[in-house]
């Protein structure tokens, strides 16, 4: 089985309210966290593949991002994380997708001598979104050109799309999202996107989250709901439930539930990471 490196990429970051990212953090009200936007890269030998593309600049309007909440990233952010680790746009053989979200389709325009890659389903979201998918602005429909004219895969369900890369259709954060699965010498990774977007979310147990810069929040439950919502703690984008919950089984089932296993799309720890990973 072939084995490949993966490299937390550093897209920009969101300032909004702690609640939305982490409900259960001891905050005060009013408290702001920096979420990341993020991509990761993976590598084997000299081949590299990239899961998530960042924010395209044109969604920054004057210094704010989704939700009207400040923001920093854009198209220089995605070629400066992927210049510390020696690669150019051209590199990049594949890209896959979580999802197509504009926080993670939005520089797909940098890579065009790469295959794009997602499920079909998402493919018909990004073409017709719900009606509160369009007030949120949670698609960039100015990639929709852009990835016509790419070349592109639209699978339909669960695929190996690589030896050691495996994709697995998760709906319920969008109509397409997607499991991506990476061989690893310490075992099967699960790059879950945004089917939750961190790790408190993820494991209800968790006693502490990590915020970008290090700090480490207490978790808190004093009314004891957390645990009430089952294997994981859904967050505001989810457009349908019933399938959610069946997409966390599954993540949770394919990493064995193991922390080391999963890499959230928005884990604020994993830019520590990022950090130590820094040449």
């Amino acid at each position: 089985m072939t084995q490949w490196d993966i490299k937390v990429l550093y897209y920009g970051k969101i300032t909004s309210p702690v609640e939305i990212f982490t409900p259960a953090l001891i905050h005060e009200p009013g408290d702001t966290i920096d979420g990341p936007v993020m991509g990761f890269l993976l590598q084997s030998g000299d081949r590299n593949i990239l899961v998530d593309c960042g924010i395209a600049d044109s969604f920054f309007i004057d210094g704010k991002a989704w939700g009207g909440f400040p923001g920093v990233g854009g198209r220089s952010y995605v070629l400066n994380s992927l210049k510390k680790h020696g690669v150019t746009p051209q590199d990049i053989e594949m890209v896959l997708y979580t999802h197509l979200h504009n926080d993670h389709a939005g520089a797909c325009d940098q890579f065009t001598k790469a295959v794009h890659v997602f499920q079909r389903d998402e493919w018909t979201n990004l073409l017709d979104p719900l009606p509160v998918q369009r007030k949120g602005r949670d698609y960039d429909t100015d990639v929709i050109p852009v990835l016509a004219g790419l070349k592109t895969i639209k699978v339909n369900g669960d695929l190996e799309v690589l030896p050691g890369i495996k994709l697995y259709k998760a709906p319920g954060h969008s109509l397409g999202s997607q499991l991506i699965t990476v061989e690893t010498a310490k075992g099967n990774v699960v790059l879950i996107g945004d089917l939750c977007n961190n790790y408190a979310r993820f494991f209800p147990d968790s006693t502490e989250q990590m915020d970008m810069y290090g700090k480490r929040w207490k978790v808190r439950d004093p009314e004891g709901n957390v645990k009430l919502y089952g294997p994981a703690v859904p967050f505001i984008l989810i457009y349908d439930y019933w399938t959610w919950y069946d997409s966390v089984h599954k993540a949770k089932a394919l990493s064995q539930n193991k922390r080391e296993l999963v890499m959230p799309g928005h884990e604020h720890s994993l830019i520590t990471e990022f950090r130590k990973q820094e040449p």
